[in-house]
């Protein structure tokens, strides 16, 4: 009995103790570890600017003009021409249309188009010489601010912009060479410097477009190679006792003459128009000079007063972008003037032997040009034409 009496107080004290005890905390779980919010996205897209809204109205208004008319278009005939003008047009819808006339008739109507307060043509695409009197004469529209691919000129290899008013665009180059007529003049004879052009064996058998007009291929090495001292005036006066014969047709008729062996040596024309007889099989090549290539360029200029000014922006500013210098180059098998669009010149017919040293034809060299030749030196050394 008493042993029964000391185990019920023993339960009892048990009883009190626990039940003045604090309640057990539960164990915390630990909560899971969240990863930091990632800050959002930056665009590396600028936002739009004053300039961005502009332009798209000028977009919206070239649409609605529908049509740009070209004087010259020499550059853009034939068929690199037509895939050129045939991608512009599919794109935005305008129509282009071309008169094809010389520098000197594309001058003299804008002129007469000018005085009579009616102009028909929007864009002169026509030599440097005749560029440069439109724009002297105050016949040049200045559109270089307008224009969105020339906020970036790092993204070209030459100076898009000719002249410093802000006029003239260079929409392509082509390098300058030599050609031979590649059947009767052998590797041992080919000539690497100008000055082989001095030898006795070439007498007569070098033909030139004619320097003494002021423009062509003739004029323009005279000029290159004197602006950038390369070749002196007495070498001219020696090469002229050579008595090459001076060319006043066509380009592709003075290499028809050289393909055909009436004369061996072309002293000098565009790299592109020679390829373009390589590719038809014509036996000749393209030779690229110790002293260095003059880099014909492309101009292409807005007519004052053109009636569809915004049509005409949009071109101009398309052929300066990478998509249009990229149909344009590889419509035309030339050099871009931009440093993104791939190379499209054919190997075989890129001059040899490589690399060519371009000289450009930077407007204060034109000027020294056409200074040159009112100063009548390729007269005074071929005689009065």
């Amino acid at each position: 009995m008493a042993r029964k009496s000391c185990f019920i107080a023993l339960l009892v004290v048990w009883l009190l103790i626990i039940a003045c005890a604090p309640p057990s905390q539960p164990v915390a779980t630990p909560s899971p570890v969240q990863a930091p919010l990632a800050a959002a996205p930056t665009s590396t897209v600028s936002p739009p600017t004053t300039q961005d809204a502009a332009w798209a109205k000028v977009v919206e208004a070239a649409k609605k003009e529908g049509l740009i008319t070209i004087y010259g278009a020499s550059q853009l005939a034939g068929d690199g021409g037509r895939k050129t003008i045939e991608t512009f047009s599919s794109k935005y819808g305008i129509r282009v249309d071309m008169l094809l006339v010389s520098g000197r008739q594309a001058v003299e109507r804008i002129r007469v188009e000018s005085k009579m307060k009616q102009p028909i043509g929007d864009i002169a695409a026509i030599g440097l010489n005749s560029t440069t009197e439109l724009s002297q004469s105050g016949l040049l529209e200045a559109i270089e601010k307008d224009l969105p691919e020339l906020r970036n000129k790092d993204a070209f290899r030459v100076d898009p912009l000719y002249n410093p008013n802000g006029e003239v665009f260079n929409i392509a180059f082509a390098p300058s060479v030599a050609v031979i007529n590649s059947k009767l003049v052998t590797a041992n004879d080919e000539p690497k410097s100008y000055m082989d052009l001095l030898d006795p064996k070439w007498k007569k058998n070098i033909i030139l477009v004619d320097p003494r007009t002021g423009a062509g291929g003739g004029f323009t090495w005279f000029g290159t190679m004197r602006y950038y001292k390369l070749l002196n005036d007495d070498y001219f006066r020696r090469f002229a006792l050579q008595e090459p014969i001076l060319w006043g047709g066509s380009t592709r008729e003075e290499l028809n003459m050289i393909a055909r062996g009436e004369v061996k040596i072309s002293a000098l024309t565009q790299a592109s128009n020679a390829a373009q007889l390589m590719v038809e099989g014509a036996p000749i090549k393209s030779i690229s000079m110790t002293e260095g290539s003059a880099a014909f360029t492309d101009p292409i200029s807005m007519v004052k007063g053109a009636i569809h000014p915004n049509a005409t922006k949009l071109f101009i500013n398309w052929l300066l972008s990478r998509e249009g210098q990229e149909v344009y180059a590889k419509a035309f098998g030339v050099d871009s003037v931009r440093k993104d669009v791939p190379d499209f010149v054919d190997p075989r017919f890129k001059p040899q032997p490589p690399p060519y040293k371009l000289l450009p034809q930077s407007y204060d060299a034109n000027e020294a040009y056409t200074k040159y030749h009112k100063d009548g030196f390729a007269e005074s050394i071929f005689g009065k034409r």
